[in-house]
Parts: C-alpha cells; structure tokens; sequence
C-alpha cells in the first residue's frame, strides 16, 4: 500500500474552511460570555453539553465506521452552514440577540468537533503507509495548526476594532468598527459551506462497505470495540492518560482561560486571540520536531514526559503573573499538546485495525469527555469568577495530569524495570 498523498492533500484543503470557522467560534464564544459577567453560566451549559456529548460521542463512533466517511464530513458541515447562519440573519437583521442561541451555537460546533476529527483521522489512516504515519500525523498538526494561527489573529483583529488594535502596536490603520458576534456567525456559516460543497469533489471512495445501522447493530458494534480493549488493555489505558493534557486544556481554553486572561492579566480579547496564536505556533513546531524525537525514544515515556511539563507551564503561569510568562506557558502547551496529539494518534494508527478507528476512538474521547464534564461543572461555580480565584482552577488541573502521569507510569512499570 503506498501513501495517497493527492486525496490527502485534496481533503485537508477541503477542510480548512471549515476549521478555520471551528477556530473562530471557540474564540468568540467563550469571550463573549466573559466580556457580559456571565462565565459561570457559559461553564454550567458546556457541562451539560459536555455530559450529552458523552452518549453521542459513543453513536458517533459507530456512524464513522459504518457510513461513508467523506458523506459524513459533507452532512455536518452543511448542518453548521444552515444553522450559524440562520442565528447570524436573526442577529444581525431582526436584532434578535440571546445568550440561549449564542450557545447553542457553541452546542453545535462542539458536537461538530465530537465526530469531525475521528472521521479525518480515520479516512487519513485508510489512505497512509503504515510506515508514515508519524509523518502524516505531524503534516496534519502543522496544516490545522496553521489555520488555527490564521484564524485567531483574524477573529481578534474583528472583534477588537482598530482603536483596541492601535494600543498594542504603533501601526496606522484604516479605521474599522469591531464586528458584532451575528457577523462572525454569518461568516462560519459560509466557511462550513464552503467546506461542505468542496466535500463533493474529493475522489474518496470507502474501502469498507457500509452497513445499516440500527439499536441492535449499534450494541453489536459498540460490543466489538470493547471485545478488542478486553484483549488490548495496554492501548486503553494508554489512550485514556495519553489524552489527559487534551482533556484539560479543552476546560482550561472554554472555562479558565478566559477568566485568567480578564481577571489576572487585565487584558481584553486580542490577548485571548494571540494566546490561541501562540499555542497554534508551538504546536506547529511540535510537527516538526515530533517524528524526530520519536526516533530516539518510546512512545510511552514521550507521553509522559509530555504530560510533566504540561503541568509544570500551567504551574509557572499561575505562580508569575506576567504576560510574557502566560505566552511562553502557552507556547510549550501548544508544543505538549500537539506533540501529544501526534503521538499517541501514530500510536493508534499502528495498534488499532481500520475499521475500529472510529469507534475506538470515540470511546477515548467518551471516557475524556466525562472527565472533562466533571471539571467543568466545578469550575462552573460562581467562587472561581470571582478576582483571581481561577488560579485555584489551575492547580486542580495540575493535579489531574499528575494523576494520569502516575496511572500510565505505573501500568507501564515493567518497561523501566527491565
């Protein structure tokens, strides 16, 4: 089998549309609910959908392996495309402006997310040499981490306006009003269809038949992937602690992050956008650096080194409270993360068949998600809104990877004892 470059090329274009409105809706979002005081209700929502997405996230498994995977990607962005749009006409034209519908916009794209990213990956790995796909792994990091850079800088240049713009940079620019949040919906909702009609001439053809699916098939599939963990322990407790510095960073950037850069650093949403920027940058030098280093040392003791220094940025940021600190904190979590990322889905390329991807993978992101939905919900509570208590968010978290890094040492144990 040799690596099918074209149709990988040709999917990631098709994509990036779509990621770079993903990009700018995790960043508008969240900032809005800071900006209006009202951070605890955003994070109790996200709890919730993050529970809801916990039974979804198990469906979509199934979906990614039984239907065809590029009709899945066509389907979900022209969803996204009809809906941010429907709320951005009702926003910008009628006026009609409600935090519920603003987050329900988020609702959809984190569903979205839930089933987009197994879905490429699991086309990416039907496509790639078993001997690249480090390689492929680390050209997609640098491509998503690429546009996400794009995309924030936009995102914080039109919801900032020029006048906030001109404050940080002796730069003249043409005047230009900061956008409202019904604009930026208005223009996701192009970019999702942009994605989804450029879906329609990708030359992707399943190598798998479909199947059709139904309660009692989706218990029989559900069954098969846990058959496989039952026979392969190792690779879902490697799955479940490699992806802990995801888990937190994803209720770190939606629920703390924009409390800290407020309430702390006392900056405004050009800063939020430019940290999204700086951890875009470290994450791209992580996909180029990654395949290199994995040539020289195990999978394993990579990821947990990966999740030590996580926590030890997190704790640096929290103890100097300085803004230069907080972007070199977020660049090396940019470079953990993504590293990580890379890891441990080259991991699963090599250990898991094809045809479980999907579902193998969601039950990782459902086991995460859970945990996730755990820590949002605390941090939902008015107390960490309040002055500088996020902080005390940070070291929950700190602690939570240094949990995860002791499980995967420990059930690792015999492979530094030899």
């Amino acid at each position: 089998m040799r690596t099918n470059y074209t149709i990988i090329i040709l999917l990631l274009f098709s994509v990036v549309s779509a990621s770079f409105a993903q990009s700018i809706t995790i960043i508008s979002i969240p900032w809005y609910f800071a900006e209006i005081n009202k951070s605890s209700i955003f994070s109790l929502l996200y709890a919730l959908i993050t529970f809801l997405g916990f039974f979804w996230g198990l469906y979509a498994g199934i979906i990614i392996d039984s239907i065809n995977r590029k009709k899945i990607l066509l389907i979900i962005n022209f969803i996204n495309s009809v809906f941010f749009g429907s709320v951005g006409l009702l926003t910008v034209l009628y006026g009609v402006q409600h935090d519920m519908f603003f987050f329900l916009n988020f609702f959809l794209c984190s569903f979205y997310y839930i089933i987009f990213f197994p879905t490429l990956y699991a086309i990416i790995k039907e496509l790639t040499h078993p001997l690249q796909y480090v390689k492929i792994n680390s050209l997609v990091e640098v491509f998503f981490q690429t546009t996400t850079i794009i995309a924030a800088t936009i995102c914080g240049v039109l919801l900032s306006g020029s006048d906030v713009i001109s404050q940080y940079i002796d730069v003249k620019l043409i005047p230009f009003e900061k956008w409202e949040i019904g604009e930026v919906f208005l223009l996701n909702s192009i970019m999702y269809l942009i994605t989804a009609i450029s879906m329609l001439y990708i030359p992707y053809r399943p190598k798998s038949n479909t199947k059709t699916l139904s309660i009692k098939n989706t218990f029989n599939e559900f069954n098969v992937s846990l058959n496989f963990f039952k026979k392969n322990k190792s690779i879902l407790i490697y799955g479940i602690c490699s992806q802990s510095i995801f888990g937190f960073l994803i209720v770190e950037l939606f629920t703390l992050l924009p409390l800290f850069v407020k309430n702390c650093l006392n900056e405004n949403i050009l800063v939020f956008s430019l940290a999204d920027v700086t951890y875009a940058i470290g994450a791209i030098m992580a996909g180029f650096i990654t395949i290199k280093i994995l040539n020289k040392i195990d999978t394993i003791s990579y990821t947990i080194f990966l999740i030590i220094i996580t926590g030890f940025s997190f704790l640096i940021m929290i103890k100097f409270i300085n803004i230069y600190i907080f972007f070199l904190s977020t660049l090396i979590v940019g470079i953990t993360n993504s590293s990580a990322r890379i890891t441990r889905m080259s991991y699963f390329f090599k250990k898991i068949p094809n045809n479980l991807m999907g579902r193998t993978n969601t039950i990782f992101n459902t086991i995460n998600t859970a945990l996730r939905g755990c820590l949002i919900l605390v941090f939902s509570i008015k107390w960490f809104a309040y002055k500088n208590h996020v902080i005390i968010g940070y070291k929950i978290g700190i602690y939570v990877l240094i949990v995860f890094a002791i499980i995967l040492l420990w059930s690792n144990r015999k492979l530094y004892l030899k």
